[in-house]
């Protein structure tokens, strides 16, 4: 590897000029030695133990009776425990702990110490920093960090305990600290962010209208630009990738449709169409904003998703089946007319949405 190293340096350097040739090998050579400089510690550290504990057997059998034994003494001396138990008798012993074991020992100790330390700090600015791949799996993407995709985030995080979400942005730090939030830092077009966020195992990718963009044109089109290169991406993938977007103006659905976004939010419209709803039947708002969040935590009534189960051969006998355990049949998919689908068979592609608290939800 140094060789390696030496010689990229020594190519940089003749081909590369003077300054940009000693700037690239510099470089490359304190990248490699960040990267092996845990492992050789480690190894030594070992080293050490094993040597001078077989090195005590030798000069004093009858203290150390076998490896582990002399191990448990070094181990305990190295970390400053000093258990007490076992020491040792012999001159010899003595200033051979008091030389080897307890000055260089101690030291390599400490080292070994400043190392993991180090290594947790890196971890964690790393981390902070967007520059960590997601390892899970079944969490939910959210792309661009706006008002609109905190609140959805918090939402989230209330609709389950187990609830992993991974947001992509360029922001230099990330904007959001909880304990199953991961920030990615990149560009949702490039193909290794979407990588590093996993969004090929996630349950569904939400892109969000960029914040501080007043023209909707500009705005749909960056999140249509988006909404391809995800598309790019599930084409190299075994698992569709479902997609949500928000889109500010309805004239630009087709276009999203052609890049096959699985559901739109027209951000404008829905705001509208509500308001227009609270006008015509005074307090429906406070209808769909109970369905919306889970402020109430599990006494509200909130919409779940429920699996078909084998007994459920109609829609009539899955709704008296669900009004008995206390949840309230609304919907398959995007029909709400099942009291007119009372005697037709539940399909196998059915996706029955049920009302009810989540104490309930659980029961099911």
């Amino acid at each position: 590897m140094v060789i390696e190293i030496l010689e990229e340096g020594r190519s940089a350097f003749f081909l590369g000029g003077k300054g940009e040739g000693h700037m690239l090998f510099f470089r490359r050579l304190f990248l490699t030695a960040s990267r092996y400089r845990y492992r050789t510690v480690l190894i030594f550290t070992i080293l050490f133990i094993f040597i001078n504990a077989e090195v005590m057997r030798v000069i004093e059998p009858k203290t150390f009776e076998n490896t582990l034994h002399a191990v448990w003494w070094i181990l305990t001396t190295m970390t400053t425990v000093g258990y007490g138990d076992v020491y040792p008798s012999t001159t010899l012993g003595r200033i051979w702990a008091m030389v080897i074991v307890y000055t260089a020992g101690i030291g390599l100790f400490g080292t070994v110490i400043g190392l993991i330390v180090d290594s947790l700090s890196q971890i964690k600015k790393m981390k902070e920093e967007g520059r960590m791949a997601f390892r899970g799996e079944d969490h939910f993407v959210i792309i661009g960090w706006t008002t609109k995709s905190k609140n959805t985030i918090q939402e989230l995080f209330l609709g389950g305990p187990k609830t992993e979400i991974v947001l992509i942005d360029e922001l230099e730090k990330t904007p959001y600290e909880h304990e199953r939030f991961h920030y990615i830092q990149g560009s949702p077009t490039d193909e290794e962010t979407l990588r590093k966020a996993k969004i090929e195992k996630s349950k569904a990718v939400l892109l969000f209208a960029p914040d501080g963009v007043t023209n909707p044109d500009l705005a749909d089109g960056k999140t249509l630009l988006v909404a391809s290169s995800i598309e790019r991406y599930d084409e190299g993938t075994e698992k569709n990738i479902y997609t949500i977007a928000e889109i500010l103006n309805e004239k630009h659905v087709g276009n999203f449709e052609h890049v096959k976004i699985d559901e739109f939010i027209l951000s404008h419209e829905s705001v509208s169409n509500l308001m227009a709803k609270s006008a015509q039947n005074k307090g429906a708002s406070y209808l769909f904003t109970q369905l919306l969040s889970r402020q109430d935590g599990d006494e509200g009534s909130d919409l779940w998703e429920v699996d078909v189960k084998p007994e459920w051969r109609t829609y009539g006998e899955a709704y008296e089946s669900l009004k008995e355990a206390g949840a309230q049949l609304i919907a398959d998919r995007k029909d709400l007319n099942i009291l007119k689908k009372w005697n037709e068979p539940i399909p196998k592609e059915a996706r029955l949405f049920v009302i009810c608290d989540r104490k309930t939800f659980q029961k099911l």
